[in-house]
């Protein structure tokens, strides 16, 4: 008569596979968005930042590489002998200048990124995006976390680490991790 247990013996190590597979497979369900903020005052620290979630980034994580343009400032426009006499061409590209930075900046940061991924060995999808210009670029940060669905933020510290961005982030960010990356500083 047969006992009503059967025992299985896996060859060593065999036994690991399945719960591997549910390992991976519960990590692609929870894969990280990262959204880092890249400043044109401070690339340096965007560079870094792009390079830390770079580092901190699994198979399967996405990281967005976000520029929000400040708006021209009114006193540019003022600064003019006359505005009246201005085309609509010269404020076409005043209002362009921001953009064209921007897409000037993005060429950079790729650049690191594409350097970093291939130091590291790591292929990971990343989106570089330019905004429209706003006038209340802390809180627009912010917004396009939630918008792009970031459960993290990294951004450099601003120029020589005393940025005013960081600070207001990390106070008013709710549910998502805000990492200032200052590997760059001494």
């Amino acid at each position: 008569s047969s006992c009503g247990s059967a025992v299985t013996f896996f060859p060593l190590g065999l036994h690991r596979t399945g719960s591997a597979v549910t390992m991976f497979s519960s990590r692609i369900a929870l894969s990280t968005k990262m959204l880092v903020g890249v400043s044109i005052k401070d690339i340096q620290g965007a560079t870094a930042a792009v390079r830390k979630a770079i580092h901190l980034a699994q198979p399967g994580d996405k990281i967005v590489a976000l520029n929000i343009p400040k708006l021209v400032p009114e006193m540019m426009l003022s600064s003019m002998n006359d505005p009246g006499d201005a085309t609509e061409e010269t404020f076409a590209a005043l209002a362009n200048l921001p953009s064209r930075a921007g897409t000037n900046m993005q060429a950079q940061i790729k650049e690191a990124a594409e350097k970093e991924m291939q130091k590291l060995g790591k292929e990971i999808s990343i989106d570089y995006k330019v905004t429209q210009p706003s006038g209340d670029v802390k809180t627009g940060i912010l917004q396009a976390c939630k918008a792009e669905g970031a459960s993290m933020l990294l951004i450099g510290p601003g120029v020589g680490g005393n940025g005013s961005i960081p600070p207001f982030c990390v106070s008013h960010a709710k549910g998502i991790t805000v990492c200032i990356v200052r590997d760059h500083l001494e």
